[in-house]
């Protein structure tokens, strides 16, 4: 089999079905298969692949242990394509993305990971600036240009993610105590994966045809909401670097300076800035705030 599209999902039947409509469109010729995880064992979702398994090749596992991540590792002895296109249940692919996909890594052998341009499926609100990388990393939601390129491991993100199934070998997959599972995680699983792949020597080529798209809920376009993605996010930088900075109470004290003058622009601009303003201070801080409660954190467990 040429490719397998692997995805855990957790509720959220609306947007998974918007998804799976997409799947419908795909037009190819190679043989492909779709396998979702149920990381919520939902009746719901159940009944909706049902809906699906005539119209697309589905393998459905209904359990899985509660994370993500425990969710793609129960999948990888079960995949069957040469190439594995980690995805998130709310993303929609385009007709040709598989094509595409397929045919760069047949032509390009000496790369082993591949990543393309991650869309959002609206227009944005035009307080949330696109180019700043606090909202492209909380949306999800990147496009390096209109080349193929080799690119740096950091920039191959979750939902346009593909690796040849032969990097899985041995006791390799996806770290468990990092990536969604409840409220409280770690953001990064696809980061510190990748830079175990980096360390074994293996390269990224981005390919600017490849496009998918990624689903923003109303829910998303807020503050608050934009606020808590950026202290995830911190908390994923923290895990995924090993500062060897002077530290204070285990937090680097360049860090700790770094957070009050964060603060402080925050207090500022939430009192006389604009909302595109309090938007990008507010990530930052909550940014910071992210990666020193994440230091603290890895001294207490240390």
């Amino acid at each position: 089999m040429d490719l397998s599209v692997v995805f855990a999902t957790y509720k959220s039947e609306d947007i998974l079905e918007k998804s799976l409509k997409a799947y419908c469109n795909i037009n190819t010729n190679y043989q492909w298969e779709l396998i979702i995880i149920d990381n919520a064992d939902s009746a719901e979702t159940r009944e909706l692949i049902a809906n699906y398994n005539d119209k697309l090749p589905i393998h459905f596992i209904e359990k899985s242990k509660p994370g993500k991540n425990n969710a793609l590792n129960l999948a990888l002895p079960l995949v069957k394509g040469d190439l594995i296109f980690f995805t998130d249940n709310d993303v929609i692919f385009a007709e040709d993305t598989i094509d595409i996909v397929i045919e760069a890594a047949k032509s390009n052998s000496d790369y082993d990971i591949f990543t393309g341009k991650i869309l959002p499926n609206i227009d944005l609100p035009t307080w949330i600036d696109q180019s700043s990388h606090r909202i492209k990393s909380a949306f999800v939601i990147n496009d390096p240009g209109e080349k193929n390129k080799q690119c740096y491991l950091e920039d191959v993100w979750g939902p346009n993610m593909i690796v040849r199934s032969k990097l899985f070998h041995g006791d390799i997959q996806f770290n468990p105590n990092v990536g969604p599972q409840g409220k409280d995680y770690v953001m990064g699983s696809e980061t510190e994966l990748l830079k175990r792949f980096e360390r074994s020597g293996h390269k990224a080529l981005y390919l600017a045809g490849n496009k998918v798209y990624h689903q923003i809920r109303d829910e998303q376009l807020t503050l608050n909401w934009l606020g808590s993605r950026a202290f995830r996010s911190g908390k994923g930088a923290a895990f995924n670097n090993n500062d060897s900075a002077v530290k204070l109470f285990g937090v680097p004290r360049y860090l700790l300076k770094k957070l009050v003058l964060d603060y402080c622009r925050n207090v500022q601009t939430s009192i006389y800035g604009d909302k595109r303003l309090k938007c990008l201070t507010s990530m930052e801080y909550n940014f910071t705030k992210g990666k020193v409660f994440q230091a603290r954190r890895q001294l207490e467990n240390s």
